[in-house]
């Protein structure tokens, strides 16, 4: 049996597993996805890629290939709206939900887009099927892992249509398979929190006719207030298929028929209802010991489960895949030192745990939550309950439909992150965005005099943004140090006034996520500066040596 090389071995080609290829090829590395289902999913819960995914695919060059992926043009409603019934009373709209209105915004370079997670996969798996350095295998089921004394894991995968076993050797291996992950458990990682929050039930459905029966009250999504069936219920494309959720009726599982009289509820008129899918689901809030051992790491689903209202759950994967891929990527490449992967964990658990807690509260505050007597009624005690209805949902459920301070504004905290007296970040809000150049900060986004975005000029690598007058010998001396390291270190002067005032820095160091590692008024210890931001602020010589398996083999 002859062991295939790579330097990164996946387990799971959902979107978090594909993402985190993407990545890794886009910076010269070899990838194997093993999947053991035959396809990509049908999943139907995830439909928002965030602003923060979105600025993902730009810098992969998907981001207009995905675009077309979205079933709605540009001038469909990109709006939440709450009602008593489907062809009921209005209660409240939040308008631009989740920054998916089709204008150009000063604080991210591409808008939010409603496009469900089997295209967001079909994306990232046609692109990666065109690159050299990737190879996904469907039908292969993780049995076992090994981790090398020295260095490396040892993959044993299973060909379900074969039943032959083949051995994967990679440097590292990530498990983004998943609730279930096998890898999870073979590490002997265990899961924090709550099980089962909540359970819901969730139908795919054609009913001929209403999308366009329903006029000026279109919306994305229709959260329905009502005694007999309060719900949430959305259109998939514009052929008339919709999903329609609620959460668990009485004790047992519900029959269909019992179903489609609620859904029948729900829209408040006649429609002839076929049932395309059914999903009988949990919402969790678990989150992981820890997030990996050794050469081994854990990604998206595996490491932390928490309900999906808010839109966070593919999109906070994603960003998994790319704090972790250019983080190992660095590592491979014999720049970073290998402490820079402790950073992972650091960074991003908090996050999670703050998304976990957001989340749980969007999903404590369903469409039964407001309900209220006379609520339909075509009454003054009707409007008047309609009113107070409209204030509850407002007030309660910003957080869901308005959460940029979660995708945006988080701060990291690591030792990568180098802070100096005086740095104070702005306090986090989930709802509010305040841009900052705080060390741990996602960059301030801008768009520069030429219409590009000040993104479109980071390089893949460090970029040291300059935003004042230079101080030539200290940028020399910086680039001579990067130099003699190979750390990827570009410099780039935005000539934008604008974009001097709002870092208001003469200095930036942006990382390949594009966070800030660094801001300063000067370079003066430029091999401090960057044995710090690559993970080797206490071990500066002991950089791995380059992975010897970089040719891509099948």
């Amino acid at each position: 049996m002859t062991a295939k090389q790579y330097d990164v071995v996946v387990t799971g080609a959902g979107p978090v597993g594909l993402a985190l290829a993407t990545e890794l090829t886009s910076r010269g590395r070899t990838v194997c996805v093993i999947e053991q289902n035959e396809q990509i999913g049908k999943e139907t819960r995830s439909k928002i890629a965030d602003v923060r995914t979105m600025a993902h695919l730009r810098r992969w060059g998907l981001s207009g290939l995905m675009r077309w992926q979205s079933p709605f043009t540009t001038d469909f409603p990109r709006r939440v709206r709450y009602s008593t019934r489907l062809f009921g009373k209005d209660i409240y709209f939040f308008d631009n939900a989740f920054c998916l209105s089709p204008i150009r915004d000063d604080r991210f370079p591409e808008r939010a887009d409603f496009i469900p997670q089997s295209s967001i996969e079909g994306v990232l798996l046609d692109h990666l099927r065109k690159q050299p350095l990737a190879n996904v295998k469907f039908r292969h089921r993780l049995e076992s892992l090994q981790q090398h004394k020295d260095g490396g894991v040892a993959a044993s995968a299973r060909n379900l249509e074969t039943d032959e076993v083949v051995t994967l050797e990679g440097r590292f291996l990530v498990g983004a398979d998943g609730a279930d992950s096998t890898v999870r458990k073979t590490l002997g990682v265990t899961m924090s929190g709550a099980s089962s929050i909540e359970s819901f039930t969730t139908l795919i459905l054609r009913i001929p006719g209403l999308n366009d029966d329903l006029g000026d009250q279109q919306a994305l999504l229709h959260f329905l207030v009502n005694p007999e069936a309060p719900c949430i219920m959305g259109p998939m494309d514009t052929n008339d298929v919709w999903f329609w959720g609620i959460s668990a009726v009485g004790n047992k599982e519900a029959d269909s028929e019992t179903l489609l009289e609620l859904v029948r509820q729900s829209i408040g008129r006649n429609y002839p209802v076929e049932v395309l899918g059914r999903d009988d689901w949990s919402a969790h809030e678990l989150l992981a010991e820890r997030y990996g051992g050794g050469d081994v790491f854990l990604a998206g689903d595996a490491c932390h489960l928490h309900s999906p209202f808010g839109g966070h759950g593919v999109n906070l994967g994603i960003g998994d895949a790319v704090d972790l891929g250019w983080k190992i990527a660095g590592v491979l490449d014999g720049w970073a030192d290998r402490t820079l992967l402790d950073s992972y964990e650091t960074e991003r658990k908090p996050l999670h745990q703050k998304v976990l807690e957001t989340s749980t509260e969007n999903a404590n505050a369903l469409s039964k939550q407001f309900l209220s007597s006379a609520l339909d009624d075509d009454t003054q005690e009707g409007a008047t309950r309609r009113s107070e209805a409209a204030e509850a949902v407002k007030q309660v459920k910003a957080p869901e439909f308005y959460p940029l301070g979660v995708v945006l504004g988080y701060r990291y905290e690591s030792p990568v992150i180098l802070s100096e007296k005086g740095d104070k970040p702005p306090a986090f809000s989930v709802t509010q965005y305040r841009p900052s150049t705080c060390p741990g900060s996602l960059a301030p986004h801008a768009w520069l005099p030429d219409g590009s975005s000040l993104y479109d000029h980071f390089g893949k690598g460090f970029t040291l943004l300059r935003l004042d007058q230079p101080l030539e010998d200290q940028e020399q001396d910086l680039i001579e140090a990067a130099r003699a390291i190979g750390m990827p270190l570009t410099i780039y002067a935005p000539e934008s006034l604008a974009v001097s005032a709002l870092y208001r820095t003469r200095y930036a160091l942006v990382r390949p996520d594009q966070y800030i590692a660094w801001r300063g008024e000067s370079l003066r210890s430029p091999k401090v500066l960057l044995d710090a931001a690559r993970g080797a602020q206490t071990a500066p010589e002991r950089i791995i040596s380059h992975f010897p398996w970089n040719s891509h083999q099948t």
